[in-house]
């Protein structure tokens, strides 16, 4: 199976930093990084000293009864993105996690919500949920702040 790991999309962070404010309003601001933050953009960890800004984010795109919106650090500027789009982001695979998935229609899939341990496989964790015929995506979640990581999908 070939899975895909996406980042915030680069169009939406761009339509948010041309407006001042993330999509819910809130002042796009710069912050100066401590060099502890994960960084949604580009999945990596900041740099100190790195112009990045928090944010509110939800990774639907349209209403849902299943959103879910919450702070999350992005760059400032504009960057890279993330390239290795068929490979768990390194700064996330020893972390607490909820692999969060949804069926084909977007409704949530909680027979297959996961609760990852750092010391677990989560690449092998996120074959087995995608795996699963009922299962479309997953989202990704930190399994300490709740706060979105990333979206996972069958290529």
């Amino acid at each position: 199976m070939e899975i895909r790991y996406t980042a915030i999309p680069a169009e939406r962070l761009e339509a948010m930093r041309s407006a001042g404010h993330d999509e819910l309003g809130n002042k796009w601001q710069l912050r100066v990084a401590e060099g502890w933050e994960p960084l949604r953009c580009c999945l990596r960890k900041a740099d100190v000293d790195e112009d990045i800004a928090l944010i509110c984010y939800t990774p639907w795109e349209s209403p849902s009864p299943w959103m879910e919106a919450g702070p999350v650090f992005v760059h400032h500027d504009a960057c890279d993105g993330y390239a290795e789009i068929d490979r768990y982001p390194a700064v996330f695979l020893n972390n607490k996690a909820i692999l969060n998935p949804f069926d084909h229609s977007g409704a949530r899939a909680y027979d297959h919500i996961t609760f990852l341990e750092p010391e677990d496989d989560h690449e092998q964790a996120v074959g087995d949920v995608l795996g699963q015929p009922d299962v479309a995506y997953l989202h990704a979640r930190s399994g300490t702040a709740g706060c979105f990581h990333f979206l996972v999908r069958q290529a």
